[in-house]
Order: structure tokens, then sequence, then C-alpha cells
């Protein structure tokens, strides 16, 4: 056998392994990830030297805030990896193993945390090979890779080369992993290692392999220790465990298949598999009876069952089945694939015993993962991402479906007495071709994969058109495209915000120097000209806000489209980008204050002589105990004093720079809703009087330049 044809497993998952790294810079990162990067680093320093501080090490470049920046303020050192000592810029005083983000444990594992820290110290901090946030990510690219070296010999050793290639061609064309593998750090490494265990664990059983079952257990416990999903690897093994045990007991006596080997290897399973998690999580070590809880808690919290309905009643199957995941795999994966898919399915009818019953293993594989989120005994939120082990299963099964298809065209063709090896060739290279078109998709929409939606819905358009639930979401990845843009657009010394999110949303080491930062920088209708950045994506819970709808004035300096539907966006807060607006505004002289009951509850009515187009609430307190009492207040408008609209937004949910100017204590900001009625209710129980509140109403005097 020939080194090319024995290791035809490798070839494959290769190159896609390198086109992902040549692709490396071009995405941004999540969302939640500095706080992973910055909590393995804590964990790595602190397990590799015992050290629980930065103090006496290097610093990352800092700006004339002591904030982080590409540029060092003081020496002019630039903080990339041709520093001749590198530093990270999550090794930070801030958030090091003393700090609240590595004590807290009511949250995910740390194993993943730990391995993006080992990866960039590695390839940024040691060898320079690659910039800093890259270097966290090529592990997320790392196990990608493996999980497609997993399903490629796993497909070949049980349905041949053919189904292998099908299989891994199926992985990396699947947009969700194409583009997040990148910069997802939890579920690409999650699905890999639960995919590799579970493959471990058939490779052990069928080859009464104990060393097998044990490196199962090390595979599922840094699954488990990166998301619990690895729970429910007993469900998913159990029915081919009964069947093929079954058969295997039929043939074979009961100490031949569970040898003293075995059985110690049996026990140590889920042993292993918890001390992974916890020996890779040292805020778990110091009091674990009190802290593992936590962890099972956060999960119960965020991915347990919302059905109030007992489990297999009537009710629980009508009120709790939930559609949306079998949506979201309907309208989000390649519909080529979908077909093989299908096809596969169709095959393991007749093909279930075959391979010691490996496809009984792998539909159960898929079927629990899916099942378990649609019939509400598990939740998850954010599309199919925290379910990505279910993409393995699916892969092995098209491939499977592939070699079918090849098979029984074939067999009907050679009924025409055609050459064997010719219609095998031919009928190979035509299915393998059939992954061309979803590749050029993927080509036009890298580096936004994960936008992807088929022609079943109508694309990301009509997705979009749709309201289809989180379209347009790319978690963070986007950004980086505004910023390659704002590094060589914007204008020298300006400022920077987002329009929503926080701070730690951009890593200001990937910023060009001289723009400075902050969330705080958002200045609104005093126009300081700061750039305002935001993700455009479906269902966002922000957008009826003031920060929201004070856009709607301005001209947008830079758009990314995406088959013509807006996907991030960028405003200069300038006179000059103003739409035909006119902010020119006054304070109401003429306004009638009433204090009056409104559902046992004593709220204040400002009653203006006709409807204005209003600008802002200006709120002064006799003193500070009233003041801060009064946060929580609601306050709705009205055109005609019967039906009022509450505002999305609490009356202290503005930016200094938002209400500079205003000589109030509290300032609430209006877009231009045009009302006669204010109305303010206070939170319950307010203690102050509001007799003693002083409003006063601001009013655009002609905001859309209309002639009188």
């Amino acid at each position: 056998m020939s080194f090319i044809k024995r290791f035809s497993w490798v070839w494959l998952p290769l190159f896609f392994f390198a086109v992902a790294l040549f692709t490396l810079y071009d995405y941004g990162m999540n969302w939640d990830s500095p706080i992973h990067f910055a909590r393995g680093q804590a964990y790595l320093r602190y397990m590799l030297t015992g050290k629980t501080n930065y103090a006496g090490s290097p610093q990352y470049c800092m700006n004339s805030q002591n904030q982080s920046s590409s540029v060092d303020y003081v020496t002019g050192e630039i903080c990339d990896r041709h520093r001749k000592v590198r530093v990270s810029e999550y090794e930070s005083s801030l958030l090091d193993f003393n700090s609240w983000a590595a004590k807290a444990v009511y949250g995910h594992p740390a194993f993943s945390g730990i391995m993006l820290a080992l990866s960039n110290t590695i390839f940024f901090k040691t060898l320079g090979w690659v910039e800093d946030i890259p270097a966290y990510h090529l592990y997320s690219i790392f196990t990608t890779f493996i999980l497609a070296l997993t399903v490629s010999i796993w497909t070949k050793q049980t349905f041949g080369t053919f189904a292998s290639i099908i299989a891994v061609l199926t992985i990396y064309t699947f947009p969700l992993l194409a583009g997040e593998q990148h910069f997802n750090v939890k579920d690409p490494p999650m699905a890999t290692f639960f995919t590799l265990s579970i493959y471990l664990f058939w490779l052990a059983v069928v080859k009464n392999k104990p060393k097998y079952l044990i490196f199962s257990a090390f595979t599922g416990g840094a699954s488990f220790g990166t998301k619990f999903n690895f729970v429910f690897a007993p469900f998913i093994l159990l029915p081919w465990i009964l069947t093929y045990g079954k058969i295997l007991f039929n043939k074979k006596s009961i100490k031949t298949i569970l040898s003293k080997n075995m059985v110690i290897a049996i026990i140590l399973y889920p042993v292993i598999v918890f001390l992974v998690f916890f020996l890779t999580w040292p805020a778990l070590w110091s009091d674990p009876l009190k802290n593992v809880p936590e962890v099972f808690r956060y999960y119960k919290d965020i991915g347990g069952s919302s059905c109030a309905y007992t489990y297999l009643t009537p009710s629980w199957w009508k009120q709790c089945t939930n559609l949306i995941t079998l949506k979201y795999i309907f309208f989000t994966t390649p519909p080529y694939s979908l077909f093989l898919f299908a096809t596969g399915l169709l095959a393991s009818i007749f093909w279930i015993k075959r391979n010691n019953y490996v496809l009984l293993l792998i539909l159960f594989f898929f079927l629990i993962t899916i099942l378990r989120v649609t019939l509400s005994i598990s939740s998850i939120y954010g599309g199919l991402r925290q379910i990505m082990e279910f993409i393995g299963p699916l892969a092995i099964i098209s491939g499977i479906g592939a070699l079918f298809l090849r098979n029984l065209i074939a067999k009907l063709l050679l009924r025409v007495h055609l050459d064997k090896k010719s219609v095998t060739i031919f009928l190979s290279v035509l299915i393998i071709s059939g992954f061309i078109p979803i590749s050029l998709v993927l080509i036009k929409l890298h580096p936004n994969e994960n936008i992807y939606f088929n022609y079943f819905i109508g694309g990301f358009k009509g997705a979009a058109e749709s309201n289809f639930p989180g379209y347009g979401n790319t978690y963070g990845n986007a950004y980086t495209q505004g910023v390659k843009w704002l590094n060589l657009n914007a204008t020298k010394n300006t400022k920077l915000a987002l329009v929503s999110g926080l701070g730690q949303n951009l890593s200001r080491g990937q910023i060009r120097a001289d723009i400075d930062y902050s969330n705080n920088y958002r200045s609104g209708y005093n126009q300081e000209s700061e750039y305002q950045m935001l993700l455009i994506e479906g269902n966002d819970p922000l957008t009826e806000t003031f920060r929201y709808k004070y856009l709607s004035f301005l001209n947008p300096v830079y758009t990314l489209n995406v088959e013509g539907i807006p996907l991030l966006k960028i405003w200069k807060n300038s006179k000059d980008q103003l739409k035909d607006v006119n902010f020119e505004s006054q304070i109401e002289k003429n306004q009638n204050i009433k204090i009056i009951r409104d559902r046992d509850k004593e709220v204040v009515i400002i009653v203006l002589d006709k409807k204005k187009d209003l600008k802002g609430l200006g709120i002064t307190f006799s003193n500070t105990e009233c003041k801060k009492s009064l946060v929580g207040a609601k306050i709705s408008i009205s055109s005609d004093g019967i039906d009022y609209l509450q505002k999305a937004e609490g009356i202290n949910n503005f930016s200094d720079r938002e209400i500079f100017g205003y000589d109030a204590d509290f300032v609430y900001l209006y877009p231009g809703d045009e009302a006669k009625y204010i109305k303010i209710t206070p939170p319950k129980n307010y203690s102050c009087s509001l007799s003693d509140i002083i409003f006063s109403v601001h009013t655009f005097t002609n905001l859309y330049n209309v002639n009188p």
C-alpha cells in the first residue's frame, strides 16, 4: 500500500486546515472571547509558576489613559509579534488570578481558556509566528482539523475512502463551522472532543481495547471541561451498547468481553471525565463542595428546560416542543448536504447492521443532540452553534448517503455493460463536484460564512426579509471588518464608540493607536464627531433605544452589505453627516405638570400645549437620595393622553457626553418622538415627594425643516 493511499484520510482535512490558516487574519473575535483569553492566561500562569498576579512581568503597550494600545504612549514601541518581549493584551493586572473573572465559578468551565492561553504562549509569545489574537484562535482551527480527521478516519474504517471524502467536504462546507472555526473558542473544540470521545469509545468496544476507553474518557473530559454538552453522551451510547452488546455476548463469553482491564477502564471513565473538568479549573479547588454545584446551577439556568409541564404528557409535547432548531438545520445547511444526509438516512435502513451497528450509534449521536433541544429537555440560544457536535454525525451520514447513491446509480449503469471502474470514477467525481456551488457561495460570503442561509428561505436576504430569528448575528466577527475600515479611513486623533455592546468587544491592540475607543464617547445631539459602529442583526432587543433611533438622523460613512442587507454600519456623529434635520431646540414654558394616581401609584403627567417633537426631559432633585431612588423609573409618551407608549430605556441610561449641557440631575433623551403628554412612573415604594422634582421639557423648534 502506497504512502499516499495509506494516509488518504489525512490529505483532505490537511488541505482545509491549510486554507483555514491562510485566512486566519480575515476574521474577528467572538463577543465573550476576551474574558476567556484573560482567564486562561491567569490560570495558565498560576498552574505553571504558582503566581497569582503579573507583578514584575512585562506589560502590554498603554496609551495616555493607561489603556491597552497597539503603540505604547511613552516608548513608542509597537506591541506586535515583532516586539522582542511579547505580551498578550489579555495578560492584565485587572484580570489576574485574584480578579472576579478568575474567581467566578458560575459560568463555563476553564479547559478551553487554558488551551487558548497555551496556544497564544507558544505561537505568539514564544515563537512570534502570528499576532496576539490570531494565536489564540489557532486552537479552534486545530481542533476543527482534529474533528475532520476523526470523521475522516472513522468513515473510512467503516464505509471506505469515498464516503470519507464526502464526510470531510460536508464538514468544511458547513457554513457555520467554516466561519466560526476561526474565532469561536468554545463550540468547535467542544464538538471535536465530543466526537472524538464517541469514536474512541466505539473503537474500544469493537476492538476490545481498554486503552481506547481511557483515551475516550480524557477527550470526553476535555469536552465536558469546555461545555457541559457531554452529559448527554450516555444517552447517545446506550442504544448502541445494548444492541451491539447483545450480539457480542451471544458470540463470546462475558470474561472475554469484560476483561479485568476493561472493567477498570469502565470504572475509571466517569472519574477521568470529572477530573479533567475539575483539575483544569483552579477556581473550583478552594471549596469543591460549594463551587462545583454552582457550575451545574449555571447550566441549569441557561440550558435547562423552561417547560412547565410534566415530561411526556400531551401538554408537554404540544406546548413545549420547539421547532426552531429543525428550522435552523433546514435553512442553514447547504441543500446538497441536506440531500446527501437524507439519502444517508435512507441508506441506514438497509445498512444499519453493517460494521458492528456503527450507523445506529451515529444516528443516535445526531438525533439525541437535536431532539434534546427540540423536545425541551434542554434549551439553547443563538442558533446551532451551541450544539455544534451534531455536525460530525451529519457529515458521516452524508458520506454514507453519497456512497449509497453512487452504488445505486452504478448498479443501474452496469446493466448496460459499461466498465465498472470507469463508472465508479465518473460517479465519484460527479458527486464530489456537487460541493462546488456551496464552495463558491462561501468564497463570496467570506469572512461572514456564519450568516449563511440557503435558497429554501431565499438566502441571507430572504432570512432578513422574513425576520428569521438571529439573522445577521456574527457574534462579533464582523467588527474586525469595521475596524479595518476605520484604521484606513478615520480622521486622525478621533474617538470611537459602539452603539451596542461592551468595551471588551473590540481589541484596542487592533485599533489604530490614535483612535480613542470607549463606549462613553457617544455624544448624541452634542455631536462631538465620534465614530459610532453597530452590528446589524435580527431581533435586536435594543432597536427602540435612543442610541439606535438617533442614528436615523445621520448618514452612515461605511456600510458592510451582504446580499444587499447591511451587516455593519459606521456613522460619524458630526454636523456634516446630518440628514436634512435641524437640532435647534427650546425649553417648553407652557407645560402643565400633574401628579395623579395610576394603578395605586402616584405618577407625574406633563402636558404640553400641543404635540411637539421631543428632544429631552430634564429632571432635577432637591437631594441626592431622591435622585438615587428614582433610578428605574419608567417614561411613557402619548399624543392623546389615553394610549401611552412606554419607552425602552430608564432615565439613567445615557452617557455623560450625551446629556452634557442640559443642567439637570437626570436627562432623558428622545429621538424626536412626537407627543403632547409625558408620563413618569417612579419605582415601587418611591418615598420622596414627586411635587419636589423639577421637570424641564426640551423640544425641537423645527426638526424636519418643515415650512410653516
